[in-house]
């Protein structure tokens, strides 16, 4: 008794010396007893003469009667089951499954299930073969009832008479060959086959195929390993295809031609031909391709001995019956349930934050929170999908369901919990960070959470509340130096938690001084250039006046001016002075003069460069050259009077 049962977890001999009966009307009255006590799940016999008890409680946690029983008979054998027992399934309806057809009274033949699908209000409906519900011999006659047939009493589940258990449904409609089951018309698409059921109401219709595997088989249901239907589709010239049915079972071919007509005991049926293996009672069964529902079974054959079969377009059918039905329906596909992947099921996530998963791609979520009326949210093309969290905090409890037209997945349940999102950081306008601001400041402004207080921290604290406009401003009145602030946002409303942090630095630095002398932009001829740089600025400061890469000079601001001395005659170029001042060790923005100083251009110009002596001569052009060379070799004699003294 372990299989389907689990395990035995306890096995244990009652302690009396009485021996229960294990037969007869004493047995059957003791089990009828022994199954009104709580725990108590099966009680049977094992054909050594004990009494089989199997419980889902401990054997010491029994009361009353059982307990009484065990404890008095010595012939009592004590197994503890995982679970209480529960029925295999013989209402769930895959494609392959074999059914009888006739009328109620008289069943005529059998054929196989195609898809499950719906009609146009989501109703459940059947697609099986239309020449299925078809009197052979009188296309005029329909059949209008089907029963399903227990696996084991199908060909293919090793049974030669099927037997029917449970009502299927009744025709909706029908089509072989031609409207009305003409004979149809090669080259014409409505030329089909197909039937459609609509099914018991107790019946679950499954958006799956069978494999009519030995475990399907064993329990006689066909439901247990199933190959699902994701969508449906066309025949692929070449690709594999699969069927299933109640007389060959689950069987796999190539697709060899498609786009045809094949005449089908008299009735042209458009669709497309295929090696895989069938045969009579197959009719109907599921032709699927890489998951899609491409065809039913329609007809077959050999060839020099080898098999041909017919599959009947599914499209095509579908079209067609919905034209002549005034019908929309639709193959039921397999969708599967969506996970959750952030948060964790029973995690943290902040009011209106983001909850995620992932879903079969391109179908829509419907979402149910608690009680509320349910509300969609699509999956996107690559089945990712986002709920936003309630407003308020606490626990949600969620019910997802993927769904496309009327198919749906299995449900995704799960908890979050919803905790206050933390509010914005505010936001500084005045200063900005790493402003430099001049002279002082008066006040910090910045933007936040209308009706949040902000508090600062740092060189300035204070509280302030956020106005409805989303502004605050806080008085500081700092003077020179070098400032950082921090500042949250806090609400007592219990709706937000605080903010992050929000910091600035900045400094508080004098005004520029003024140069002025030079003036910026002046220009001077070489020998005529100022020789001091001087202005004005705040009493007490210490000025610094730095030109070129390592030239600086300073002074103090006496009576409001101050002027350092350059301590060298200006060369030809031009020069930038640049003038901070500082106080307490903040130094301003600095104030820029640009000068040039400009050399001599020739002629009878008697300015020369310093440190070369003004001859007065005239020099003739062709001189020019003795001069070029006589410099060149006087550089020789130059590095040659040097190499002797070294």
């Amino acid at each position: 008794m372990t299989g389907a049962f689990g395990q035995a977890a306890i096995a244990d001999d009652g302690q009396g010396d009485a021996v229960a009966p294990t037969s007869g009307p004493a047995f059957d009255a003791q089990a009828k007893s022994l199954l009104q006590e709580d725990g108590i799940q099966a009680v049977a016999t094992d054909g050594d003469g004990n009494v089989v008890v199997l419980t889902t409680e401990a054997q010491d946690a029994l009361a009353g009667d059982a307990k009484a029983f065990i404890d008095s008979n010595s012939n009592v054998v004590v197994r503890t089951v995982d679970a209480p027992f529960s029925a295999f399934s013989d209402k769930d309806v895959v494609g392959g499954a074999g059914y009888l057809v006739g009328t109620q009274a008289q069943p005529v033949g059998s054929c196989s299930v195609g898809f499950s699908g719906f009609n146009k209000v989501g109703d459940p409906v059947v697609i099986s073969a239309g020449h299925c519900a078809v009197d052979e011999t009188d296309p005029s006659v329909t059949y209008d009832f089907a029963a399903l047939t227990r696996p084991q009493s199908d060909t293919a589940g090793g049974g030669s008479n099927p037997v029917d258990y449970t009502a299927l449904g009744q025709l909706d409609v029908g089509q072989f060959g031609g409207p009305g089951n003409s004979a149809g018309a090669e080259g014409d698409v409505s030329s089909v086959d197909i039937s459609v059921w609509n099914t018991a109401g107790d019946l679950t219709l499954l958006p799956e195929v069978s494999t009519w595997s030995s475990a399907d088989i064993a329990a006689n249901d066909l439901s247990i390993d199933t190959v699902p239907v994701t969508g449906i589709g066309d025949a692929t010239v070449g690709a594999t295809i699969n069927k299933s049915g109640r007389t060959t079972g689950y069987t796999q071919g190539t697709v060899e031609a498609i786009n045809g007509w094949a005449n089908v005991s008299g009735h042209e049926v458009y669709g497309f031909l295929s090696n895989t293996p069938a045969a009579p009672g197959d009719s109907g069964g599921a032709m699927i391709q890489n998951g899609a529902a491409i065809g039913v079974i329609s007809g077959g054959t050999t060839a020099g001995g080898a098999q041909v079969t017919w599959g009947a377009n599914l499209k095509a059918a579908i079209a067609q019956v919905n034209s002549v039905a005034g019908e929309d329906y639709t193959v039921a596909v397999f969708l599967s349930t969506p996970v959750l992947t952030s948060p964790a099921d029973g995690g943290q996530v902040y009011t209106g934050g983001a909850i995620t998963g992932t879903a079969t791609p391109n179908t829509t979520l419907s979402v149910q929170l608690g009680a509320d009326t349910p509300f969609t949210v699509p999956v996107d093309a690559n089945g990712n999908w986002t709920i936003t969290a309630p407003t308020q905090s606490g626990t949600a409890s969620y019910r997802v369901i993927s769904t496309s037209g009327f198919s749906e997945s299995a449900a995704l349940e799960f908890d979050v919990d919803v905790i206050p999102a933390p509010l914005p950081s505010p936001v500084f306008t005045s200063p900005t960070d790493g402003q430099r601001v001049v002279t002082s400041l008066e006040k910090i402004t910045g933007t936040g959470t209308p009706g949040a207080t902000v508090e600062l921290t740092g060189d300035v604290t204070d509280e302030v509340e956020v106005a409805a406009d989303g502004t605050w401003s806080v008085d500081a009145d700092l003077a020179y130096g070098v400032y950082s602030v921090s500042a949250i946002q806090t609400t007592d409303t219990g709706d937000a938690s605080d903010s992050a942090p929000a910091a600035v630095s900045f400094a508080v630095v004098p005004v520029a001084p003024v140069i002025t002398s030079p003036t910026d932009g002046a220009s001077f001829a070489l020998g005529s250039a100022p020789t001091t740089v001087s202005g004005t600025g705040i009493d007490g400061a210490t000025v610094v006046v730095s030109w070129g890469t390592e030239q600086t000079l300073t002074a103090t601001v006496a009576n409001g001016t101050w002027s350092v001395t350059l301590p060298a005659q200006l060369a030809a170029g031009q020069y930038t002075f640049a003038a901070t001042q500082a106080i307490d060790g903040v130094a301003s923005d600095p104030a820029l003069a640009a000068v040039t100083v400009v050399a001599p251009t020739g002629g009878g110009n008697n300015s020369t460069p310093a440190g070369l002596a003004n001859t007065g001569a005239e020099v003739a052009p062709l001189a020019i050259t003795g001069l070029a060379l006589l410099f060149a070799a006087g550089g020789a004699m130059l590095l040659a009077r040097r190499a002797r003294r070294a």
